[in-house]
């Protein structure tokens, strides 16, 4: 694959414009086959309804337990079931780079599923990605960026952006000191990744009383925003 020019954080490729048609006819029977109601739907809607009535009868008093409960045994289903490794779909937004992002992002102590997020949303898992401001790799890490890291850490090596393992392990060093710097807040860490530290810093100062949630509603742009929203929700 080559390189993809990205534009507002959003990876653009061919496959991305027009859709699959498949002519009136079989548009029509899609149409029917989906108005029909499926048996197991019924049987869905129903316990729906069913659990929705004891909801209503159960006494106020016994609600947060029994919430409590739902919350334990959905935990103890993640866990089991493994829903918070990599999907087939989420694997191939990482590019077959799930190794290295488990890799680097024990090494820097960040939350994996954190570090798969801001990878599938800045390059889409392409490591020979390019951003019109230069931004390259896996987690578009600029040449100032780079420096930055490089100046931190004393003895980090010099590198290719372009290379997986090292513009990981640049990335994730990076996210590392961002988290650290707002005192583990990751709404403002994946903001400041987005629109720079010294950017989200000055909004703290101009807002100070703002928590970080209205801070980035407010001097965030749309773009921000967006990406915010998008790594904190899958990640």
């Amino acid at each position: 694959m080559g390189r993809v020019y990205r534009w507002g954080g959003d990876a653009r490729t061919p496959e991305t414009a027009g859709g699959v048609g498949g002519g009136a006819y079989h548009h029509a029977v899609s149409v029917a086959r989906r108005s029909r109601p499926r048996p197991w739907t019924r049987r869905l809607r129903a316990a729906g309804d069913a659990a929705a009535r004891r909801w209503r009868r159960m006494p106020k008093h016994r609600r947060p337990r029994v919430l409590l409960i739902a919350g334990l045994l959905l935990a103890a289903a993640v866990g089991w079931f493994g829903w918070g490794e990599p999907t087939g779909a989420q694997a191939h937004r990482l590019g077959g780079h799930e190794a290295l992002v488990a890799k680097h992002a024990r090494a820097a102590g960040v939350d994996e599923r954190l570090v798969r997020s801001v990878v599938t949303h800045e390059s889409g898992g392409d490591a020979d990605a390019v951003s019109p401001k230069r931004a390259r790799g896996l987690m578009q890490i600029t040449g100032i960026t780079l420096q930055d890291v490089r100046n931190r850490n004393r003895g980090f090596p010099e590198g290719d952006l372009f290379d997986p393992d090292y513009n990981l392990r640049v990335g994730t060093t990076y996210l590392a000191y961002l988290l650290d710097r707002f005192d583990g807040d990751r709404r403002l860490a994946v903001a400041a990744y987005h629109m720079g530290p010294t950017a989200v810093r000055r909004a703290m100062n101009a807002d100070p009383g703002l928590g970080s949630e209205a801070l980035i509603a407010k001097h965030g742009g749309p773009q921000t925003r967006a990406y915010v929203a998008k790594v904190l929700r899958d990640g």
